[in-house]
């Protein structure tokens, strides 16, 4: 598999050579070439240009800095040219081309007020209009992007609409579509010109650690709903696609200076230049710092433990978070236009987070420290064939689990280490079918190849790659100028999951008027479990509650089955104990889950911890508390006797032999959704995008939760054997005294019923991940709005809702939630004073409060504290936030542009979680200066 990336960018090279002549114009052939400028007649870079008749594009280019282009090799007749750009209305020119000769146009451009039909390439993998996209799209402009001071890309999509940002602190954010966020997730498939954004291996998507620079970007992407018929697994959630600048289209030096509360300083470079008239170059780097808001974590103890994973050199030393975050980051890249219809694009990035902590899954909050992501992504256009391979490659900063260097985590000290690697390779051509159709179709290739150094996959360390392969194909037919029918279908394999994967997409879009479409669409969507869902095994917690038992996450890489032949344990089930000799084995031996059997230890533990005393505060004298306990030391307690109850004691909560069931095979998860949008004007001046969806959503992976119940004392058998055993020390008093004794004995767990499998050898607490045959619906509407009142005022809205935000799944576990507000609202206001080059934006944004259940991040119960207390996470709450911002360009000989901003986030500092395990997130002003030379 390693020859894979290396033969593919042969296969790229060779095509890319044998493509390097340039033909002079055919005989016969003429040409366009004009000039593209705005209202105030200044030369407007970056436009797209397409020479089209009916539907079919014929030629299409990119305009220069100067705003110059030229559509070569037409034949003799009649073309419409139709010239597009981010943030510009789109213009559409008829020439006529004659044999021999050259058209000449001068196309004048004006500022598109709404966002809402910019061009989009995301929805079907072609540039088409938002409007006429058979999907729920959204786009965010290079001019927004470069209005607001943002610390990650991420701040800039916090109002699309659909779109769940629960924000973590400074720099972290975990972002979904449409409910079902949680910690450390990815459920939301992230692109960087078309390259996988998430860190390898874990798939989880750290805005921290994305390359790309706000500097760069040309727009953001944001696709709702399904999307596996081109993007292949785990897209069920939609598509964030952060698209960058051609170095062609936009050339010069840009340096940007961002500062703000709370220690924030962001400095960032951007140069691009043309080499010759086909090779162009671009570099990007950006440093950040800034002091984050403080949280402290009750499941976090104050010194670090002394655990099998701990280095000795940490064992003891006091756990302080270290709320700095620093950062640095950027990319190289090389263009090459062969000629006008091939490009070779090469890049080069990385992003080092030097210091922050993010919050993990299964084992609370990290410490990051020197965590880089490095990629390199190869991509070939030649006419509508495209062609990439890339490799995204982690280092979480530790050599090995003894480096203290590194990143580690926040409840055991335990270092990480993360050296995996992800290689992908996708193809893709697109062709027409006569004047009213086309096809779409390719294969994508994803390895992943984990390197832990036993530190997160520990004894699956030798057995844990996964490989992925599928293959698609998407037709559009044009049924007439009103009428629309997309068809696509994929198929896809994963090496450790059984079967093939099928995912279909149907649309039907109605365009009664130019501005204005409907579209019905379905798509089914299936997300593969992630690789640590396989293969984790790692410890989360040690000696909880001062007992000898560790908390372990594990993974489910073939199942996970327990033993049911131990006769004498309570359903014959099997269990591992601490408290079993070595002498006969010790913890590594299966006994029979029966407490009774593990009633001395019990008694043992309780004396360590204070029972005596206790006795004494009852009110029993000294010389009775003595004998009450020697004659307890001479109880013989059996099953006849004594009962045993299973319990999870992480969350409380009893259960029944028959109810502790084997963990089977994790299956894929899938997604259907039925959809009905509208998108257009109403009028001049209003624009109104509409989406009502709904869902069913089956296999889903549960987030890891524990599923090996503890073997306990039955408090009440226990107490009434005791009381008779007690009764010729204590007499009439004994009833209450055993009931006491019982029930304090009754909370000791003894043993834990535990898989036979090679990550369950011991007694250790086991969390762990499962597919859940069962089916879940939910539905909900994303609305938009902007209205144009004048030429230079707006105001625009979001409303989002989803009709259900909690799901019983399984007994005696906490409810599946969507870790998101099933209601959420925005609404701006947003003046432009050309003239003067400023622009001000007033936004107010609302959210209901919901529950959390996310992993080890659960509110609305109790928890244990690593000192046997308990505590609970903050909800977040039904809050509303005021945000401002104005910037001015300002109007300086010496640049081409230079932009003075001023942005307030939560301007009235309405502090407030927005997750579970987070701090109160309060209000950040931060100013932007930036030079274009």
């Amino acid at each position: 598999m390693r020859t894979l990336p290396y033969a593919t960018l042969m296969l790229i090279a060779t095509i890319g050579a044998g493509a390097q002549e340039t033909p002079g114009r055919p005989v016969g052939t003429g040409s366009v070439a004009g000039s593209v400028v705005t209202l105030d007649q200044l030369p407007l870079n970056g436009v797209r240009v397409e020479a089209r008749t009916g539907a079919r594009v014929v030629a299409r280019t990119s305009g220069r800095e100067d705003g110059a282009f030229r559509l070569e090799r037409l034949a003799p007749g009649s073309y419409t040219v139709v010239v597009s750009r981010i943030g510009y209305a789109p213009r559409s020119e008829s020439v006529v081309v004659a044999a021999g000769s050259n058209a000449v146009l001068r196309v004048v451009m004006s500022p598109s007020v709404t966002q809402l039909n910019d061009m989009t390439t995301t929805a079907s993998r072609r540039t088409e209009k938002v409007l006429e996209a058979p999907a729920s799209v959204s786009v965010v402009s290079a001019e927004r992007v470069a209005e607001r001071p943002a610390l990650t890309v991420m701040e800039n999509i916090r109002s699309v609409p659909g779109v769940d940002v629960a924000q973590g602190g400074l720099v972290q954010s975990a972002i979904v579509a449409r409910g079902f966020n949680n910690v450390f997730s990815g459920q939301m498939l992230t692109l960087i010109d078309n390259r996988f954004a998430s860190v390898p291996s874990l798939r989880v998507n750290v805005p921290f650690l994305f390359t790309a620079s706000s500097e760069d970007i040309e727009r953001i992407e944001v696709l709702l709903g399904p999307a596996a018929a081109l993007y292949g697994p785990n897209s069920s959630s939609g598509v964030l696609h952060i698209i960058t600048k051609s170095p062609f289209d936009s050339r010069g030096t840009t340096l940007t200076v961002d500062g703000g509360e709370r220690s924030v300083l962001r400095a960032a470079g951007r140069n691009a230049g043309v080499i010759s008239d086909a090779l162009a170059y671009k570099l990007t780097g950006e440093y950040t710092r800034g002091n984050d808001w403080q949280f402290f974590d009750p499941a976090e103890p104050r010194v670090f433990p002394n655990t099998p994973n701990t280095p000795r050199a940490r064992v003891g030393q006091p756990n302080r978070r270290d709320f700095d975050i620093q950062r640095y980051g950027g990319e190289a890249r090389l263009d090459w236009r062969m000629d006008p219809n091939t490009e070779w694009i090469n890049t080069y990035g990385l992003a080092n987070a030097i210091n922050t902590v993010e919050l993990t899954g299964a084992n609370g909050a990290a410490q990051i420290r020197n965590w880089m992501v490095q990629s390199a992504q190869s991509r070939l256009r030649r006419g509508r064939l495209f062609a990439q391979v890339f490799a995204n490659l982690s280092n979480a900063g530790n050599a090995d689990s003894n480096d203290l260097g590194g990143t580690f985590l926040l409840r055991t000290g335990q270092p990480i280490v993360d050296q995996s690697r992800v290689v992908g390779a996708q193809a893709q051509h697109s062709f027409d079918l006569g004047s009213s159709n086309s096809l779409v179709y390719g294969m994508d290739y994803t390895f992943t190849n984990p390197r832990t150094g036993g530190t997160i996959n520990g004894r699956n360390e030798n057995d844990d790659n996964t490989s992925e392969v599928g293959g698609y194909a998407q037709s559009t037919s044009h049924l007439d100028p009103k009428w629309d029918v997309l068809l696509a279908a994929r198929l896809d394999r994963h090496n450790r999951l059984e079967g093939t994967f099928f995912s279909p997409r149907a649309a039907l879009v109605f365009k009664p008027a130019p501005e204005q479409s409907v579209r019905l669409t379905f798509n089914r969507a299936y997300s593969t479990p992630a690789n640590f869902t396989f293969f984790l095994d790692l410890l989360q917690a040690a000696n909880v509650g001062g007992l000898p038992y560790n908390v372990r996450a594990v993974g489910v890489y073939d199942g996970l089955h327990f033993r049911r032949d131990c006769a004498g344990g309570v359903g014959s089930l099997c269990m591992r104990s601490p408290f079993t000799p070595a002498s006969a084995g010790g913890s590594a031996t299966f006994v029979p889950a029966n407490a009774g059997g593990y009633y001395p230890a019990a008694l043992q533990v309780a004396l360590a911890g204070g029972l005596r005393n206790a006795l004494l505060a009852s009110g029993l004298p000294a010389n009775a508390a003595d004998a009450t306990i020697a004659r307890l030391g001479t109880f013989n307690a059996t099953a006849a006797n004594v009962g045993t109850k299973l319990n999870y004691i992480t969350n409380g909560s009893f259960t029944t032999p028959e109810a502790v069931v084997d963990v089977e095979k994790l299956k894929p998860s899938y997604t259907n959704v039925l959809e009905l949008g509208y998108k257009g004007a109403v009028g001049q001046k209003l624009f109104v995008s509409t989406d009502f969806w709904y869902e069913r959503r089956d296999n889903f992976t549960t987030a890891a939760q524990n599923f090996t119940p503890n073997a306990l004392l039955d408090g009440p058998t226990l107490g009434a054997a005791l009381a008779a055993h007690l009764t010729p020390v204590l007499g009439p008093s004994a009833p209450a005294v055993a009931a006491a004794v019982a029930g304090s004995l009754a909370r000791i767990p003894l043993g834990t019923v535990v898989p036979d499998s090679r990550v369950t050898t011991n007694s250790d607490i086991a969390f762990t991940y499962k597919s859940i045959d069962k089916s879940i619906y939910l539905s909900g509407a994303d609305v938009a709005f902007e209205y144009a009142a004048t030429p230079d005022l707006s105001a625009s809205g979001t409303y989002s809702w989803m009709s259900r935000t909690e799901f019983d799944i399984e007994p005696g576990q906490p409810p599946l939630t969507l870790n998101a507000p099933n209601h959420k609202a925005s609404l701006a206001l947003r003046h432009s004073d050309s003239p003067h080059g400023i622009t001000t934006e007033l936004r107010g944004r609302y959210q209901n409060t919901f529950r959390v259940n996310s992993a080890v991040f659960i509110t609305g119960r109790d928890l244990k504290a690593p000192d046997g207390s308990t505590y609970q996470y903050r909800q977040p709450p039904t809050a509303m936030f005021l945000d401002a911002q104005i910037a001015w360009r300002l109007p300086l000989a010496a640049a081409n542009g230079a932009l003075f901003s001023l942005s307030a986030t939560n301007l009235l500092n309405n502090r407030v979680p927005m997750f579970a395990g987070v701090p109160d997130i309060g209000r950040l002003v931060m100013t932007r200066l930036q030079f274009t030379l």
